[in-house]
């Protein structure tokens, strides 16, 4: 029998022949004509788990899965009695089987030793896993790249260095009326650029060339589309450059300012319109301060609107005052000094009689606010309605439409955190609705599909009072306090997070403090930083193996009084880059994140007079945020006896 390594071989040539064998990264097993294991080395222990005497003398197919054993006999018996190789000299990828029963990727070469009769034959075998994996995660990049690029909501553009087509994602396609095919290898400025506007593009791609580095370039330009049309499209565009530095191509993205575009010319126009008719109107501007210390103003136009030169005479509020009819006096008298008494914003109409005896309407639009050293400024407008009436109708339009703009600013801004802090309950009840789906399609007991039901109904419940309280906030009216047992708002929102957690295959693990007082909360605001928190840990371990996966939250009374919650991850933790920014609105680490949750937390905890405060874990991995609880000595130490537990929750 063949010699195994740990047999001391008396042919130096083969101890020498043994010793490369084991130097050999890889493994090699040498067969004879009939299959049989005569020298494994060292690389194929490690691989395989045998040692050597555990297999020199067997068939080698005690090292192939059950599906490759007869075709490697089928393939010996061939060869040897055809002499034609079949799998001899040529590299394959095959599944081994190790001892333990486990199956695992290599790289086959086979061949044969000729000096040897009958025939012997040696195998090298590459460990392969770690390439397959390397190469599954490379398509799963590839394919989440490419799913972001055809989920984009801007139009992406990717150019060689000499303007070719080389990506164009599904909102550029759908944008423009061109079917990918129809663009990829043709030429950006030639397929999509009005000849009038190509050289100031080419300009914008060679100022790129010329800057270097990481700058990017705005731009505007229209994009012809399919059937003849432009569209206007806002560009932001970089270079694309190798690891030498040298330019290979250009990327862009575009924002469709088409719609955006006209309605600010609109814009301009009534603007333009409003100052027209204000000049046809005899609109004028003041600013005074009573008593008369301060410096005053009184445009041009108001002095032409009390028969006055802008240049010669000059205005003030006796003049003014001593301009206006005598029968409104007493009442425009009487609506200043109310004005005066309580600041605010007023408007009156009153007539004024000018030096020549005319007689003019005007209305007067103005503000008191309290000024500098006990003064009282007064600021507005005054308008001659007499001639100006549809002046004054373009005005109310025109401040019509700046009204609606600025509330549907605001409202945007609101929908953007209700939508954030929704996202939660809504996640529980389409859980709980698709509980429900497959109890029912399972014919469960009815109580069960009534309790999801109910779990429904309390979520949506749980949505509204969001949004109210929510509103609350942005308004900033006094958030609804109530008694609350910290303990219990812990353990409710673990139980909100469960499905989430287990869909996700992560264990949350609860350590509440034995006793703890009664705190004044608002408890659905104080339950949503802790669920923004339980969420966020839960996104975190997406990269972590299964079986590692796991938050804990703690409650406790540091020595201060304060209560304490935290939220523990042993996720990849937060960069050193953006600890300081990790409470800013807008900032997030997730690719699909809105950057709102941290930041409205903190906002929430501030209005209880708390803290939300990250804290590093020194020398272990992931991340840990810490909520904190004032405890005033008014709630005292209501303390609840022994209400706290330690447990796992899966």
């Amino acid at each position: 029998m063949p010699e195994s390594p740990e047999t001391p071989s008396r042919d130096p040539r083969r101890r020498e022949l043994q010793a490369l064998l084991d130097a050999t990264v890889d493994a090699v097993i040498l067969i004879d004509h009939q299959g049989r294991i005569e020298t494994f080395n060292r690389s194929g222990e490690r691989l395989f788990g045998f040692r050597a005497e555990e297999v020199v003398g067997r068939n080698v197919s005690v090292l192939m899965t059950e599906r490759d054993r007869d075709s490697h006999d089928a393939y010996m018996h061939r060869y040897m009695s055809t002499g034609v190789p079949h799998i001899i000299g040529v590299g394959r990828e095959v599944d081994a089987r190790r001892k333990d029963g486990s199956v695992f990727p290599v790289f086959l070469s086979v061949g044969r030793i000729h000096e040897s009769d009958p025939p012997r034959f040696v195998g090298l075998l590459h460990d392969i896993t770690l390439r397959r994996e390397a190469m599954a995660a490379i398509r799963r990049e590839r394919d989440r790249a490419n799913m972001y690029l055809e989920m984009a909501q801007v139009i992406l553009v990717a150019l060689s260095a000499d303007c070719r087509i080389q990506l164009i994602n599904r909102k550029g396609c759908d944008s423009l009326g061109w079917r990918e095919v129809d663009l990829l290898g043709r030429d950006w400025l030639e397929a999509a650029v009005p000849p009038e506007q190509r050289e100031m593009v080419r300009g914008q791609f060679a100022r790129l060339e010329r800057r270097g580095g990481d700058s990017e370039v705005y731009c505007e330009h229209d994009v012809l589309v399919a059937g003849g049309g432009r569209r206007l499209i806002a560009w932001r565009c970089i270079a694309l450059r190798n690891l030498e530095g040298q330019l290979v191509g250009y990327f862009s993205s575009g924002e469709d300012i088409t719609v955006r575009r006209a309605i600010e010319q609109s814009v301009e126009r009534t603007r333009s319109l409003l100052n027209e008719a204000q000049e046809i109107g005899n609109i004028g501007n003041f600013e005074v301060h009573v008593p008369d210390t301060g410096p005053e103003f009184w445009s041009p136009q108001l002095h032409r609107i009390f028969g006055l030169d802008p240049v010669d005479d000059r205005l003030s509020l006796e003049v003014m005052q001593a301009s206006v009819h005598p029968e409104d006096v007493a009442r425009q008298a009487a609506d200043w000094r109310h004005a005066i008494a309580d600041p605010g914003s007023y408007a009156s109409e009153f007539r004024i009689v000018t030096p020549a005896g005319a007689v003019r309407h005007v209305r007067s639009i103005y503000n008191t606010s309290p000024g500098s050293e006990g003064t009282m400024r007064i600021a507005g407008t005054i308008l001659d309605v007499t001639a100006a009436k549809q002046a004054e109708e373009d005005s109310r339009v025109a401040q019509q439409r700046m009204t609606h703009v600025s509330r549907l600013a605001t409202m945007g801004e609101m929908a953007a955190g209700i939508a954030h802090e929704l996202n939660q309950p809504l996640a529980a009840i389409t859980n709980y609705a698709s509980a429900a789906t497959r109890l029912v399609a399972a014919g469960t007991d009815p109580e069960d599909v009534k309790m999801a039901l109910e779990q429904i109904a309390g979520q949506a419940l749980r949505a509204g009072e969001i949004i109210r309280r929510l509103r609350s906030l942005v308004q900033n009216r006094e958030t609804r306090r109530e008694p609350v047992d910290v303990n219990d708002l812990v353990t409710e929102v673990v139980s909100f997070s469960l499905s989430d957690a287990r869909l996700h295959d992560v264990r949350i693990r609860t350590a509440l403090a034995a006793t703890l007082p009664v705190l004044s909360l608002d408890r659905i605001q104080v339950q949503q930083i802790v669920l923004n928190l339980l969420r966020n840990a839960i996104e975190a371990l997406a990269e972590r193996p299964a079986a590692d996966r796991e938050i804990v939250v703690h409650t406790a009374r540091e020595a201060g009084g304060a209560v304490t919650i935290s939220v523990q991850d042993n996720g990849p933790g937060v960069p050193d880059e953006v600890v300081a920014r990790i409470f800013d609105p807008f900032c997030t680490t997730k690719e699909t994140g809105t950057g709102l949750g941290l930041a409205i937390s903190r906002t929430i905890a501030e209005a209880h007079q708390g803290k939300l405060l990250y804290e590093p874990r020194a020398g272990e991995p992931g991340a840990c945020f810490v909520l904190r609880l004032p405890c005033p000595p008014a709630a005292g130490v209501a303390a609840l006896a022994e209400t706290g537990s330690s447990g796992s929750t899966e």
